[in-house]
């Protein structure tokens, strides 16, 4: 079976090329593959994420805050061991 993109498979049914129950069946191909791949990708994260905590671990390197750092306000001084 041909793989059409979500604009293709619009087009199709709009011009009355692709009955209803294809493009709906082509559509749902394609939710389960993006599904396997949004999956895949979650656990290549975690797997990089424990390699990351395994590093710092083992260098016994303090670790850094999780999530983006806050910018300084502006009467404070920027901590020098941020990043700009």
């Amino acid at each position: 079976m041909a793989t059409y993109t979500p604009t293709e498979l619009l087009r199709l049914w709009k011009t009355e090329q692709l009955p209803l129950e294809t493009a709906t069946g082509h559509l749902l191909q394609q939710l389960v593959q993006q599904d396997s791949e949004l999956a895949r990708q979650r656990t290549t994260i975690a797997s990089l994420r424990a390699d990351v905590d395994r590093l710092i671990a083992h260098t016994r390197l303090p670790p850094n805050a999780r999530g983006k750092p806050k910018p300084s306000k502006p009467d404070e001084t920027p901590d020098p061991k941020q990043p700009s």
